[in-house]
Formats: C-alpha cells, sequence, structure tokens
C-alpha cells in the first residue's frame, strides 16, 4: 500500500501542470456527464428494443430456453461486458485512425503524466462518440441477448453496474492511467489489458504509438494484430503529444483547439475525397508519426 501511495500522491506528478489540468477537465467531465449518459441510455435501450423486434418478426417467437436462470443472466451478463468492451475497441481504433476523430482524441493523450483523472481528461465531443458507438454496440448485442436468452434473462449488476464492468474498473481502469507498472505478461497479457499495456499505449515513443487499443480485454488488439505486449521492467516511458498550437494544459489547448482542429480535418478530407477519384493520395491517418500501420506493433 505504500508503494501505491507513493506513485499515485508522487510530489513529481501532484504538482505537474498536466494534473491540475486534469483536475479542470473533471470537472468540466462531470457537468456533462449526466446528458450525454442520459441520451445514450435511452438510444442503447431504444436500439436494444428494435433489434429484439426485428428477431422476433424475422425468426419467430424468441426460445424459450430450461436452463438455470443464473446460467441466462451470467449469459446476458457476459454478452452486455463483451459489447461495451468490443464497443469501446472500434471506438478508440477508429480514434486512432481517422485524423479529425484524433483531433479530439489527442486532448486525452496530451497528458504529460498519469494518475486516475486522466481517465477524465477527455474532450466534450470525444465523449458524446463513444457514448453514440457504445449505445450501438451495447444495444444491438443487448438485443441479440434479449431475443436469444428471452425478456427473462437479466445481467447481475451491483449499484445499477454490470458486475464484470465493476471488476474491470476497480481492478485495473484506474490503475491503467497511473505510472504504477503493473504487467500482464504470456497468454494473460494476450487476453487481458493489464495497466502497463495502456501505459504503452500513452507512450510518447513512436514505436509504441496506435497500440493496446483495448479497454479490459487484449484479445481484440491481438486479432488485429495491434497488441504491444509490456515487458516485465518499467521501460522508463515519457507521456503526452507534440504539435500543440496553444499550451496543452489550457483551455484553447484542451477545450478549443480540438474542436476547430478536428472540423480542418473534416473539411480537408472532403476536400481529398474529391481529389481521390482523380488519383491523388489521401491524407495519412493515426497518429502522427506513422503511417496507416505499424509493423513494429
Amino acid at each position: 500500500m505504500k508503494t501505491l501511495a507513493r506513485a499515485v500522491f508522487w510530489r513529481r506528478v501532484l504538482l505537474y501542470r498536466s494534473t491540475f489540468a486534469d483536475l479542470a477537465y473533471c470537472v468540466v467531465g462531470l457537468a456533462t456527464f449526466g446528458a450525454i449518459l442520459g441520451w445514450a441510455v435511452v438510444s442503447t435501450s431504444t436500439i436494444s428494443d428494435v433489434v429484439a423486434a426485428f428477431l422476433t418478426n424475422r425468426l419467430g417467437p424468441a426460445p424459450q430456453w430450461r436452463a438455470p436462470d443464473f446460467a441466462l443472466n451470467a449469459a446476458r451478463t457476459l454478452a452486455l461486458f463483451l459489447a461495451y468492451d468490443l464497443g469501446f475497441f472500434f471506438d478508440h481504433w477508429l480514434k486512432h485512425r481517422v485524423p479529425a476523430l484524433w483531433e479530439l482524441h489527442k486532448a486525452h493523450h496530451s497528458a504529460e503524466v498519469l494518475t486516475p483523472l486522466v481517465n477524465f481528461r477527455v474532450h466534450p465531443l470525444d465523449s458524446l462518440i463513444l457514448a453514440n458507438n457504445l449505445a450501438l454496440f451495447i444495444g444491438v448485442i443487448g438485443g441479440a441477448a434479449q431475443y436469444a436468452l428471452g425478456r427473462k434473462a437479466v445481467s447481475f449488476t451491483l449499484f445499477d453496474q454490470n458486475v464484470l464492468m465493476l471488476l474491470y474498473i476497480y481492478l485495473t481502469a484506474q490503475l491503467q492511467h497511473s505510472e504504477i507498472w503493473i504487467p500482464f505478461t504470456g497468454v494473460w497479457g494476450r487476453v487481458f489489458m493489464s495497466p502497463a499495456h495502456h501505459q504503452l499505449h500513452h507512450s510518447a515513443d513512436p514505436a509504441h504509438f496506435n497500440c493496446n487499443m483495448g479497454a479490459s480485454l487484449a484479445i481484440w488488439d491481438w486479432l488485429i494484430g495491434t497488441l504491444r505486449m509490456p515487458p516485465v521492467e518499467p521501460p522508463g516511458l515519457a507521456f503526452g503529444v507534440s504539435g500543440h498550437t496553444h499550451d496543452p494544459h489550457g483551455v484553447m489547448g484542451l477545450i478549443v483547439d480540438p474542436a476547430v482542429n478536428a472540423l480542418k480535418a473534416l473539411m480537408r478530407m472532403r476536400t481529398f475525397s474529391g481529389r481521390t477519384a482523380a488519383g491523388s493520395e489521401p491524407p495519412s491517418v493515426g497518429r502522427p508519426g506513422l503511417p496507416a500501420a505499424d509493423s513494429r506493433i
């Protein structure tokens, strides 16, 4: 516990300007979280009902299982957890591949020290896009599970949260945005995303760009080739991104610039889409400093 406390409350980390910016973003995030989450919850429920109704119309009444309620509830709990994790991965992958989305997501990567407060260092538009993508994935997979398992199947929850999500949040999520090096290696490191995996994701070393984009599971990265296994010993990482017009820890750098730069990137994409038919090369995508795919990951 003393080692954990020293790592989290290390003076260099706590007194860094990046940490104060994270605290300010935390306040902004909490102020906008209710509206964003409320929209997402409504959308998820609507999509789920539409998918279940569609399957019923196409395939007939839902099957009636004789399996114990515990088994059906466990299956639904796992299905919704996988839906969240896959939705998060897809959203994160897009934000590292699409220039306009990267401009918004870059605010999160501008943190130069890692503490749990970095979880809140997310541009409001970035959060809104994530909410939409999660609503789509959870709604579709949840609707399919609702039909396949029957309406009586419910998720195991604690404080209205999926218990598997709570385990992830309290066991590893907070440590992923910290400077505590806890690596999962071997088979475990190809299945689960350890704190060290995500610290590599935040690394300022180009060798680590665009890797380890999963939330709690590493299997999605493993499947598409973006998994970067952490070494047992900490490699001495630096964090943050370059190329800012304004102070990355100020209002302009955190709130205004990402939105303006995202709009500019959209306009460039629109221009290049008109030129592509004439043989012009499209603009590069992903985090600056890498081609579209990095063979080192």
